[in-house]
């Protein structure tokens, strides 16, 4: 007896010790492996201060052009546009320049592509306002900005842009706001390498990706109702742009349901991985905080956290290694409402190993918190605010471990 109790005694400790090597041991740090590293938002800043709202109003009714006022515009001028449908693509150079739609009711301004032009509206100058306009019918884009620092998009309308229906990318300083879109076939929203943004009180629907947030840093998703896409929010870090970075975003009070519609995403899309069923997705970004936001009814999951490395089909390892950190770090889940969700996990789910719940992981990543009571979670353990760092280590390095080289 005293010989096998001396064995248990022996396996216990040597467990215990290895548990604190594996907890304690450094973590290394997720960085780029080549490449110097890109940083989000305007490449180049603005030295003019911003001006909107210091010079004319200039009225356009329907029948005229806005692209013959826009170009006669100077800056701080405000374009504003009467109620009808203009078959314009809208280029703005000026900057400080604002297109105000006049919206009565239901009628507004609806810039018409009619399915042939590329884009509904392209800023690339600083303090640039969009309100009260509606696009549809677009190939590529509703309303983008490239490169911009000071963007506000307000009561808009998006409708069949194309790939994205509001698209800020390599921009600074940017809002979102009242607005509404559907139909995009890859995002509603999406904020790409970016710094300094707001998403907030927008309804998006019927696209594959409701809201993304890609490659970029401190931004705040708020009081937004993403309903009835493939996926209703996406926090991204891919590879191959010129921003390398993506972390700091807060997604905080929004309604989160039913977002079950099937992925129409072209397959070289990095959306066309989303899910259907799909409440949020974190790919490899660091430091985003959900809280506060009710998942409702998402088929799939609620609440997903994973790494590019888990889809070696659709994002093979580079030869000569990743110009992005792959891994999804110190990402805080908590305080949320969950009803409803993962209710039918669709095939993508499943054969990868995963079950329907309302949060998931694919064990990827350190310093990840889930701080939630009451929910259905896959691994059946996830840490929490409570488990000391060493444990929480220890946990995902040895689960990771078996993930790799056991399933």
């Amino acid at each position: 007896m005293k010989w096998f109790l001396g064995i248990l005694g022996g396996l216990l400790a040597l467990l215990v010790v290895g548990t604190l090597v594996v907890g304690f041991w450094p973590v290394a740090p997720d960085v780029p492996q080549v490449g110097a590293g890109g940083k989000a938002g305007d490449p180049t800043p603005p030295t003019n201060p911003d001006r909107r709202g210091t010079g004319v109003i200039i009225e356009v009714k329907a029948g005229e052009s806005i692209q013959a006022a826009i170009d006669k515009a100077q800056p701080g001028d405000t374009i504003r546009i009467q109620p009808g449908v203009y078959q314009e693509s809208l280029l703005v150079q000026t900057e400080s320049l604002t297109l105000e739609g006049v919206v009565n009711g239901d009628e507004r301004a609806v810039i018409d592509g009619q399915g042939k032009d590329a884009n509904g509206i392209l800023g690339v100058a600083d303090y640039f306002t969009v309100t009260g306009l509606k696009t549809i019918n677009h190939t590529s884009n509703g309303i983008t900005t490239q490169g911009v620092t000071g963007q506000i998009f307000r009561n808009v309308i998006t409708e069949k842009p194309g790939d994205y229906g509001i698209f800020p990318v390599l921009s600074t300083d940017i809002l979102v706001e009242d607005s509404i879109t559907s139909g995009a076939v890859d995002t509603g929203i999406y904020v790409g390498q970016s710094t300094q943004i707001v998403v907030r009180n927008n309804e998006v629907f019927g696209n594959v990706s409701g809201i993304e947030i890609e490659n970029s840093t401190n931004a705040l998703v708020e009081g937004n109702h993403a309903h009835d896409n493939t996926g209703g929010i996406l926090v991204f870090v891919l590879p191959g742009k010129t921003a390398t970075e993506g972390t700091n975003t807060r997604v905080v009070n929004n309604l989160i349901e039913n977002n079950n519609l099937p992925n129409f995403a072209r397959p070289e899309m990095s959306v066309a991985l989303v899910p259907q069923g799909t409440g949020m997705l974190i790919l490899s970004a660091d430091e985003t905080e959900v809280t506060g936001n009710t998942f409702r009814g998402n088929q799939s999951f609620a609440v997903a956290i994973v790494a590019l490395t888990d889809f070696p089909d659709f994002f093979p390892p580079p030869a000569q290694g990743w110009d992005v950190p792959v891994l999804s770090e110190r990402n805080w889940v908590h305080n949320n409402i969950y009803e409803n969700n993962g209710y039918n996990a669709v095939k993508e789910v499943t054969e990868a190993g995963f079950i329907g719940a309302d949060l998931l992981w694919s064990t990827s990543g350190t310093g990840n918190r889930w701080d939630e009571t009451g929910v259905k979670v896959f691994p059946p353990a996830l840490p929490s605010s409570s488990w000391p760092s060493f444990l929480a280590n220890a946990y995902q390095r040895i689960l990771n471990w078996a993930v790799v080289n056991l399933l």
